[in-house]
């Protein structure tokens, strides 16, 4: 099987979760993208193009709830996984409440969830994409206030900002391509529910999930 693994800080608890689930894997090279191991080949691209190669060139994939969502990807999501847990959350400095975005510029590496949140609370506000430094948006004046990922929150109050409201809550997950997931069935699904074990009609990872 074709395994989609995301290089950065999800990379080494999805490889231990796969490890764990029976998947060989020694990776001596970390300048590498590709490996075939056992009869399996492991693909490490950035975590945001997880869904992409996953849909395109994979059969099962681990990344961020957000990065699947933000990606619009029509992938299988059969387990929740207990790692790579954190929020996405609307962060401005002190002075705005929810109230005052109207007409405002709101950077993120997530225009999508952050327009359609954006639209559900009835604001018309503008979305600035940006691929990293969120923070300094509102200090160099290209945003008021940024949609980012939260953690501890450390590097937040360090700029000067403050969380006005949690968009979503954030896990890793697996994914499974739509058309692997049919020409593989029982290969994805002995691995699933190795990985996950059965309970009821919701397979569920005793050892990853809540």
């Amino acid at each position: 099987m074709k395994f989609v693994i995301p290089k950065g800080r999800l990379m080494n608890d999805s490889l231990a979760f796969l490890q764990n689930a029976g998947i060989k894997i020694n990776i001596d090279d970390d300048r590498k993208l590709m490996f075939y191991q056992d009869g399996n080949e492991i693909i490490l691209p950035r975590a945001r193009d997880v869904p992409v190669y996953t849909e395109y060139a994979g059969d099962i994939g681990i990344c961020g709830s957000d990065t699947l969502s933000e990606s619009r990807s029509r992938l299988f999501t059969p387990l929740t996984l207990n790692f790579g847990k954190c929020r996405l959350s609307l962060i401005a400095p002190e002075k705005y409440s929810i109230k005052d975005f109207e007409g405002l510029d709101i950077a993120t590496k997530h225009p999508n969830i952050t327009r359609d949140y954006f639209f559900s609370m009835g604001i018309d506000a503008n979305i600035i994409p940006l691929n990293g430094s969120l923070e300094l948006a509102p200090e160099t004046g290209i945003a008021d206030a940024i949609v980012d990922v939260v953690q501890t929150g450390e590097t937040m109050k360090k700029n000067n900002l403050v969380e006005i409201q949690k968009i979503m809550d954030i896990s890793a997950i697996l994914v499974v391509n739509r058309v692997s997931q049919k020409i593989k069935y029982k290969e994805i699904n002995n691995f699933i529910e190795k990985a996950g074990g059965l309970n009821g009609n919701r397979r569920v990872c005793k050892k990853y999930i809540e």
